[in-house]
């Protein structure tokens, strides 16, 4: 049902989607160096008959050579596309490069889309398996059934490579995690429920298999087709085939609303409107309703809801709770298995695969995936028993689990002596990112050390949600400054349960005693007196500063609910700076095309001269140095090494001579125009420059530039950006904005541990 609007507009919108140039959906694009005629000689002739031969005497080597360690066959026939039916192999072409799309986009693996014009099993088997040879992997799609079951059987015992039928096995992977967490939350034992499936196709038959594996009782599932509940009496009349007998209950005949009196458990794989009110009455005691139906649900989940308020009901739509949608497997689960060099797809990688969705359910949601959803609360629940479709950690954690259930399995080419679990998922969350990878470096190193961070918003939701997973990670122990009654009433709501220190500012004796008389000492011939100190320490800022200064607490991050400058105020009168620097900076780091660069300064000093200019330098190339970079730092301006008469660029000149001072050792160059720094064709101009290749420190002329500069970036180059983090205070002070979500405050977190580390050692 398309929502609000025309279907012939909505139909014109799709055609119009698929015919903008470029046609389709998918495309091939070049991975190596072609614009020379040595380049093309390696990538042609002669120079690709030496991997070729290298292929022929091990054909494993084409892993090492090729595409096809990471690349997988999309194939129909056409025979069930969808819910269109028999429409022909051309005709599915749409779908299949539909289903590439997301296989790259989720998972980050390569696809060829194949349409087979070939109705008859044995020759269509026949031609898959002649060119299976060329994948990684086969992802079988919209084939009928019953042939589709011998088809996937034949072709994955015919060749030596992961093979999966996506219709039979996808919802049954799904919502298999979602019937396990929708059983644990009403209360139901696996072995006792009563499951009716609505349905008799592959998807159905392949759900049956699965939920008997998960624990459910083959007797306890009744299955209707067309004609009512499949029953001995039809088998033995010959109406069902070898597949659909094998769920011939010992019953009477009867139709689907008969067979769902009583029943724990409703499975709709079959098509809108073939539930009513009365029929979801009749089911048991909280049941789970499962109206799988596209787009038309067997039964709206608003009247079942209106029906039995006790049920948990999920459908295959993105507008309504608990989606099961057959992204959350396929592509992980290629993922995982391609990544181990799987032979096969077995039922211990499918479940696998369905368990690490349930138990993910149960973790705390990213702000990310919060926001990507409109924003309501998301938490494990009646309408939360499956993780969303964009939520970024299934890649982790369901490849991981597929990839280890194939190695110990022994159907990997990875042994269980070279495999390392959590090297794998350190890999998952490079895909994700460079800044995922950068910071999961930055985060091992600091796992464990149990430096206590204050956050002075510590009854804000998204704080909390970061303090959760900030202890779950071991990365620092919260302290939560706010009202006692107030956090602890948040987190029951939010059913979040973790160890923490929880201080209300205005109750704790230390304001009006040691912490005043500190920020007494400190400020008093800066016209501070006691009392003001007293009053000042009810600003959680400044009493979050003064835990700080004290060594109450080891690093202070806020910002959350403030203006940046109402944190780093309080933060710099009471902690001020590092003896040692000459001024306060604040840097990004930004990952651009697959490469980190650090931009600065972009918060803190308005119009710097010369001598703050060069503190600004090199302080962010030690910035640079701490994340593993060796910087090479560009002075930005708007003319290459002060080509320009009318406006000299004296203060950059004297800058970088003085950061050359401060740092014999910087590698710096300037004035220089952006293109200058980042360009090795312009660099080519001019020989005489310190660097070659792309400088990985920006330095902006003032703030202004530096600030459009990340901003132009973070919306039209989809740069990924970690910041502002602050350098040159006398303690770790990290200050976040107030539109940035849990996962920037967690690494913004274990950025400020690692600043504590680094003090504590220097």
């Amino acid at each position: 049902m398309v929502p609000k609007r025309s279907e012939e507009r909505f139909k014109q919108e799709a055609l119009d989607y698929h015919e903008m140039e470029p046609r389709g959906k998918v495309t091939v694009v070049p991975t190596k160096p072609h614009a020379t005629a040595r380049e093309l000689s390696l990538a042609y002739s002669p120079g690709v008959a030496y991997p070729c031969l290298e292929i022929e005497k091990d054909p494993d080597e084409a892993y090492r050579y090729t595409t096809k360690g990471n690349l997988v066959a999309v194939i129909s026939n056409g025979t069930a596309v969808l819910g269109l039916g028999e429409i022909g192999a051309l005709a599915s072409k749409p779908v299949m490069e539909g289903k590439g799309l997301l296989l790259k986009t989720f998972a980050g693996i390569d696809v060829f889309d194949i349409e087979v014009d070939e109705t008859d099993p044995e020759q269509f088997i026949r031609t898959v398996c002649a060119i299976a040879p060329t994948f990684g992997g086969i992802n079988l799609e919209d084939i009928k059934a019953p042939e589709c079951f011998e088809i996937e059987k034949r072709i994955a015992a015919g060749t030596n490579i992961p093979v999966m039928h996506d219709d039979q096995h996808g919802t049954a992977i799904i919502s298999g995690a979602a019937m396990l967490n929708a059983a644990e939350l009403q209360g139901k034992e696996l072995s006792e429920l009563k499951v009716v499936i609505a349905g008799a196709g592959a998807s159905a038959i392949a759900c049956a298999d699965h939920y008997v594996a998960l624990g459910v009782r083959r007797p306890n599932i009744i299955m209707c087709d067309s004609k009512g509940i499949m029953t001995k009496k039809r088998e033995k009349a010959g109406e069902l085939n070898e597949y659909k007998a094998a769920y011939a209950q010992d019953v009477d005949d009867g139709d689907l609303a008969s067979a769902m009196v009583g029943a724990d458990l409703f499975l709709g794989l079959s098509k809108g409107g073939l539930v009513n009110s009365e029929m979801v009455k009749s089911m048991a005691e909280k049941p789970i309703i499962f109206a799988l139906a596209n787009p038309d649900p067997e039964i709206m989940p608003d009247v079942a809801r209106k029906a039995r308020p006790d049920a948990i009901i999920a459908t295959g739509r993105s507008d309504f709770p608990n989606q099961v949608n057959n992204v959350l497997g396929f592509p992980y689960i290629f993922r995982g298995a391609l990544d181990v060099r799987a032979s096969d797809i077995t039922q211990n990688m499918k479940m696998a695969a369905t368990k690490s969705l349930a138990e993910l359910a149960k973790e705390p949601v990213p702000d990310d995936v919060i926001i990507a959803y409109g924003g309501a609360p998301l938490q494990y629940g009646l309408d939360y028993i499956i993780p969303k479709p964009f939520d970024r950690r299934v890649l982790i954690w369901e490849a991981s689990a597929v990839a280890q259930a194939a190695v110990e399995e022994g159907i990997a080419k990875i042994s269980p002596e070279e495999y390392d679990h959590e090297e794998y998922r350190e890999e998952l969350e490079a895909r994700l990112g460079l800044t995922w990878s950068v910071m999961r470096s930055v985060i091992n190193k600091v796992k464990g050390s149990g430096r206590k961070i204050v956050f002075p918003e510590g009854d804000n939701e998204k704080v909390l949600r970061a303090a959760a997973e900030l202890v779950q990670e071991d990365i620092c122990h919260p302290i939560l400054l706010g009202s006692e009654s107030g956090i602890r009433s948040k987190l029951e709501q939010m059913e979040l349960e973790f160890e923490c220190t929880i201080i209300d500012p205005r109750r704790d004796p230390r304001r009006l005693d040691t912490f005043a008389q500190g920020m007494f000492d400190r400020r008093h011939r800066k016209g501070l007196s006691f009392e003001d100190a007293q009053r000042l320490l009810k600003s959680r800022p400044y009493f979050a500063s003064q835990m700080v200064a004290s060594g109450a607490a080891d690093g202070m991050v806020g910002g959350v609910t403030r203006a940046y400058p109402d944190v780093l105020s309080p933060a710099l009168k009471v902690i001020g700076a590092d003896p040692n620097a000459h001024c306060i900076i604040g840097c990004y780091m930004m990952t651009v095309n697959g490469k980190v660069i650090f931009l600065a300064d972009a918060t803190v000093n308005v119009y710097p001269d010369s001598r703050t200019l060069a503190e600004i330098a090199v302080q962010t190339a030690k910035v640079a140095r701490r994340f593993g970079v060796d910087p090479k730092v560009a002075m930005l301006s708007f003319s290459n090494f002060g080509s320009s008469k009318a406006q000299r660029t004296d203060r950059i000149e004297e800058s970088i001579e003085i950061a050359r001072e401060l740092d014999p050792n910087i590698v710096i160059e300037g004035p220089m125009q952006v293109d200058t720094a980042l360009d090795p064709v312009v660099q080519m101009d001019y020989p005489f420059m310190e660097f070659e290749g792309p400088a990985n420190v920006l330095i902006c002329p003032n703030l202004a530039s530096a600030n459009i500069s990340y901003k132009l970036l973070e919306q039209f180059a989809d740069a990924e950006m970690t910041g502002p983090i602050l350098s040159g205070m006398a303690k770790p002070v990290q200050v976040v904005a107030r539109a940035d979500g849990v996962r920037h405050i967690i690494n913004m977190a274990a950025i400020c541990v690692m600043d504590v580390l680094r003090k504590e050692k220097y």
